[in-house]
């Protein structure tokens, strides 16, 4: 721990506040429009505050919400099922089988576990020898597939009921770069303008998969699940305790939209909307403390540049999740401290580096950032061009945890610029207080 002489003759926050960003040479770089609040996360008692009530664009810190909804409105507990239904009393020959997806965005193609080809094998242990038809019901979700604001040639995934992960969603793309084209994949548009694109694709490879485990396939369309279809197969994805983790650490835009999504599914199964999924949001964020409405929500991975949000409304969400630690019955501190609170834990830590998996996937997107500071920093991003956000905890030099959210927008030049400026601030933050 410093001196206190160290600690007073540490820059000001407010100072390096209203000097503005710096280049990598130290000389002074374009001014930015920037927000700031630090409280004490336990009692809310304000240290700082910058412009806090001002609008930003949040970027990928609008993942703070997004999880944190899910989390304390779904439970640590909650799954996303996929299932293969087919009709009671079913013997060799089955007229239909449906497979109906609940918004998984970890469901993948082939392997052990959540998988396509789990659910293949499973179908055919029961003695399934022939379908006639393969339905796909992905009618779980409403929302458009591309994000409301999202630019056309953001390279990402569509939003489904039905989808697949990761490498085994790569066909799923609506935009490809040049390295991809040089590769042969292409893109598909049918994936905005038709509605069953998505999961007939996804369904087409369940078949395939069928046909390997040695059941004879018919057709595959698009259908709702009939009344008297019951599961005869059923795979799972992890608890969203864990998915909030691999949503938040490494700022998977796809993850959170599904989550998001998820939040709109009515108790009654009524498909979710973009309207339910708002709803729901907005009524955790009333549930976390705040009432206003100053606030604008478009989608639930930042992507677009429709969002603003406020620092005082990321610390609200902060600073409850702080004092109700979901998934343990440790108070406030304690599960700060023993690194219980997976809502904490599930964000990015700061200057872990990349010498191991493991410390690369907690670091997440700050492994490289403050590396040398020994400060305990866990903390959402949020970037985008002229966009740096940067919402969590900070262990200060005192012990005192901070709940803290720095938004930086309007920004003209690099955001490495303003990257170095918040670590500038934590640092100082940490000295202070």
């Amino acid at each position: 721990m410093p001196s206190v002489s160290s600690a007073q003759n540490a820059a000001d926050p407010l100072t390096i506040l209203e000097r503005g960003p710096r280049k990598a040479d130290g000389t002074p770089a374009a001014r930015a429009h920037v927000g700031a609040l630090v409280q004490d996360a336990l009692t809310g008692e304000e240290l700082l505050a910058w412009h806090d009530t001002d609008a930003f664009t949040p970027a990928s810190t609008t993942k703070v919400i997004t999880t944190a909804a899910a989390l304390y409105t779904l439970g640590a507990d909650f799954t996303f099922k996929t299932a293969v239904l087919a009709p009671a009393a079913s013997g060799e020959r089955v007229e239909h089988l449906t497979l109906r997806g609940t918004g998984d965005p970890t469901l993948r193609e082939k392997g052990e576990g959540n998988t396509l080809e789990t659910l293949a094998k499973a179908v055919a242990a029961r003695g399934i020898r022939a379908v006639g038809e393969v339905r796909v019901d992905d009618f779980a979700f409403g929302q458009a597939r591309w994000g409301n604001g999202w630019m056309w040639d953001d390279t990402e995934f569509p939003l489904g009921a039905l989808r697949l992960d990761s490498d085994d969603g790569t066909y799923l793309r609506l935009v490809v770069d040049s390295e991809e084209a040089k590769a042969g994949l292409q893109p598909n548009p049918a994936l905005l303008t038709d509605a069953s694109s998505l999961a007939l694709s996804v369904g087409e490879r369940l078949a395939a998969l069928l046909r390997a485990s040695g059941v004879e396939v018919g057709s595959v369309k698009r259908a709702k699940a009939e009344g008297g279809d019951t599961p005869v197969a059923e795979v799972s994805s992890a608890p969203l305790g864990t998915l909030i983790r691999l949503t938040n650490k490494p700022s998977d835009n796809i993850y959170a939209e599904q989550l998001r999504a998820a939040l709109g599914v009515g108790a009654d199964g009524t498909p979710s909307s973009e309207t339910s999924a708002s709803r729901t949001t907005g009524t955790f964020l009333k549930t976390a403390g705040y009432a206003g409405d100053d606030y604008r929500l478009r989608d639930g991975s930042g992507l677009t540049r429709y969002n603003l949000l406020t620092p005082r409304l990321l610390n609200t969400v902060l600073r409850f999740a702080y004092v109700n630690p979901p998934g343990t019955t440790l108070s406030a501190a304690e599960a700060f401290k023993q690194k219980k609170n997976l809502f904490i834990e599930s964000l990015p830590v700061a200057g872990t580096g990349d010498a191991t998996p493991e410390a690369k996937e907690n670091g997440g997107t700050l492994r490289n950032r403050l590396k040398d500071a020994g400060l305990d920093v866990r903390a959402k991003t949020g970037s985008m061009t002229g966009v740096a956000s940067l919402s969590g905890y900070l262990t200060a030099r005192s012990g005192r945890v901070l709940a803290f959210t720095l938004m930086m927008d309007n920004y003209p030049a690099g955001i490495s610029d303003l990257n170095r400026w918040q670590d500038e601030l934590v640092q100082a933050l940490a000295a202070k207080y």
